[in-house]
């Protein structure tokens, strides 16, 4: 039989989980627990996006399948059968989804997992709520990962009371919201870390949603990138994470954006400029992250004078202090809150019980994506129409609004199912206009910035070389300029996905 939970996990550090038990009064129970994840030799069922255990504990064993959603970000998909064990018992997983992955391949053991699980019942009003703290290791293959986890978990009343508690621990006691399961942790031990950082998920849209329910698809994994990516970057600093994060909070601005008629709310335009302010501490570390490796590495390679090394020493001293201010923002109350708040926006914001946008929230998805595409298309092409004659500022606003049309036909494609080619080449011209705008802005500010850095430094001779080094730009402006032209043509003349 599948349950649905419907819970918010938060990671919370070890010296702060009996505080946490201090602010949480019920009913107490306390377990030990431990288990095994399997999967095939392939890892087919972490690649579909499932976790296999088997878990001993009280009750018995029990083996239980978890997807990593079932239809949004905090209700997963749950098979549990009590087995004997000591391994996945083939029987019980016949009747589930990893039937056709495993497919007769031997399961075998991945990590394990040593937990004391403290669980309390809290009641506020009428909602029931149920809170486990987890404190523990994930072991696998001699290395090891520590849990310290509080989880809730709404079993009665309204989805707002679960955020209320939230908010109440929230201000006591630093927590993260985090939407990284134990098995995806258990799986980092012994898979490679992947290049880069976390991306985005494609939402599973069909055209016969609402649109309700497709702004949750897309805003739950719009919230599930941004999760990963703040996680990924406080783990493993660097430009592609910087990149990464700042991609996803500009994709949940951008769901602002494309549910405008629905995010008119307060709770909505507080959680837009949270998301700005955010970004803005990003953005130096990626307009040096830029600098650095597209104009100053590759010119330092052919230059070796202590003029250009000065520059270099320059640059990457202001590029050390822009990670120190993004990485205090990060662990800031602020962007704590930011995941907090847009979760419980996405689940229970005031536009998901608004009587006034019932018409609007229960209409179809694709109606309402297909009026959307059209108007945006319309701005970029008519502005587009005099790009040569802008200036670097317009250009940034085309550049803006180019990059919001991209992000709404990447979310909202999936509705139009019968012309996947259509939606291709048209999201293909957009992102050729999006990158050849982007590199016109890099250039527009990349004289200012080396100039800045240069002068902070207090060497003359930084200060020729930053000359040197955007003195050229010129030229490569008119070639970017060409190339956004030839994208804006490819755009009006692609065929539409909805039409």
């Amino acid at each position: 039989m599948m349950d649905r939970e419907i819970e918010l996990k938060f990671l919370i550090a070890p010296e702060a989980a009996d505080e946490i038990l201090s602010h949480l009064k019920g009913e107490e129970a306390t377990h030990y627990l431990g288990a095994t994840y399997f999967d095939t030799a392939d890892h087919a069922l972490r690649r579909a996006g499932f976790g296999l255990r088997v878990r001993d504990g009280e009750g018995g064993r029990k083996q239980t399948l978890k997807s990593a959603s079932a239809g949004g970000v905090f209700a997963r998909g749950e098979w549990e059968t009590a087995i004997a064990g000591p391994g996945p018992d083939d029987a019980a997983l016949a009747s589930t989804p990893a039937a056709g992955l495993v497919n007769g391949q031997a399961l075998t053991p991945v990590f394990t997992t040593r937990v004391e699980r403290i669980v309390r019942m809290i009641r506020q009003g009428d909602s029931v709520i149920e809170a486990v703290v987890d404190r523990g290791e994930l072991v696998a293959q001699g290395r090891s990962a520590a849990v310290c986890e509080l989880e809730l978990e709404l079993k009665s009343g309204p989805p707002s009371a679960l955020f209320d508690l939230a908010r109440q621990l929230a201000q006591c006691i630093p927590m993260r919201l985090s939407l990284v399961s134990k098995a995806e942790r258990g799986y980092g031990l012994v898979v490679p870390v992947e290049a880069g950082a976390p991306r985005r998920a494609a939402a599973a849209l069909n055209p016969d949603m609402t649109v309700e329910q497709a702004l949750q698809a897309i805003g739950r994994e719009a919230l599930s990138h941004l999760c990963a990516a703040v996680e990924a970057l406080r783990e493993r600093p660097g430009p592609e994470g910087v990149h990464q994060l700042r991609v996803a909070i500009r994709r949940l601005r951008a769901l602002l954006k494309t549910f405008k008629a629905l995010a008119g709310d307060p709770e909505a335009r507080a959680l837009d400029v949270a998301l700005d302010a955010l970004a803005a501490e990003l953005d130096a570390a990626r307009e040096l992250d830029v600098f650095i490796a597209e104009i100053w590495r590759p010119a330092s390679e052919a230059d070796a004078s202590p003029a250009m090394a000065a520059f270099g020493r320059a640059l990457l001293a202001a590029q050390a202090r822009a990670y120190l201010r993004m990485e205090a923002a990060l662990e800031g109350p602020a962007a704590r809150a930011l995941l907090l708040e847009a979760a419980a926006w996405l689940e229970a914001g005031p536009w998901s019980e608004d009587p006034a946008l019932a018409v609007l929230r229960e209409g179809s998805a694709a109606a309402f994506a297909t009026a959307l595409l059209d108007h945006r298309l319309h701005v970029v092409l008519k502005r587009g129409a005099s790009l040569e004659a802008m200036d670097p500022a317009a250009r940034h606003r085309l550049r803006l609004k180019a990059k919001v049309l991209r992000y709404a036909l990447e979310d909202l494609g999936g509705l139009f199912p019968d012309h996947p080619k259509r939606t291709a080449r048209l999201l293909e011209a957009v992102k050729a206009l999006q990158a050849a705008l982007g590199a016109l802005n890099d250039q527009a500010r990349a004289g200012a910035l080396a100039q800045e850095v240069a002068l902070a430094h207090g060497d003359a001779g930084a200060a020729f070389v930053a000359g040197q080094l955007t003195a050229a730009l010129p030229g490569q402006r008119a070639r970017d300029l060409r190339a956004a032209r030839q994208a804006v043509d490819a755009v009006a003349s692609a065929q539409r996905p909805w039409s």
